[in-house]
């Protein structure tokens, strides 16, 4: 056996089954076993049976790596499905307002994301953008006249050099005109 591998389960369930039936066939002939040999089987047993604590205490430790992961895992999508909920529902301060949400998720186990986002947007209604028509937009509201073409409105903004000109020209030249 190499000592630089460690044996596995099996390597060490073959060893003991060997020594056992080896033990046996001595015991029914009469015959004993020499004591070097004798202490060179224990000593591998005790070796075998150190290696199986350390083995037990290591997969011990791994398991718990593996439910603080998963902690972590279901903590992390927790905070994506929240954040996006208050993304979708316009949250003007999502730190704020996730806060307040998870305090919700620790009052309650099992609560739709959903639905306490919907009541935060009721009682809290200052973290969120509110739901209004459209407004004008900086540029004004006056559009080029049927006579003027895209050339036209460029020529202007370029004779004059003023801020509304330019915008006149830019705007006929997003819409196509």
């Amino acid at each position: 056996m190499d000592t630089t591998t460690a044996p596995d389960a099996a390597q060490i369930e073959e060893t003991q089954a060997s020594v056992k039936e080896e033990s046996t066939q001595s015991a029914r002939e009469g015959k004993r076993v020499p004591i070097g040999e004798a202490i060179r089987y224990r000593k591998r047993a005790q070796d075998a049976e150190s290696r199986a604590c350390e083995l037990a205490e290591r997969l011990s430790e791994v398991e718990d790596v593996l439910d603080q992961t998963r902690g972590a895992l279901e903590s992390a999508e927790r905070m994506r499905r929240i954040d996006a909920a208050l993304v979708e529902s316009g949250a003007v301060d999502l730190d704020a307002a996730r806060l307040i949400t998870e305090a919700s998720f620790a009052r309650e186990e099992g609560i739709d994301i959903e639905a306490v986002v919907a009541e935060l947007r009721r009682t809290k209604p200052f973290l969120f953008r509110t739901r209004r028509a459209r407004v004008g937009s900086a540029m004004g509201g006056r559009s080029l006249q049927a006579g003027h073409g895209l050339e036209d409105a460029a020529r202007e903004a370029a004779r004059s050099g003023e801020r509304g000109a330019l915008l006149r020209y830019l705007r006929a030249r997003r819409e196509g005109s």
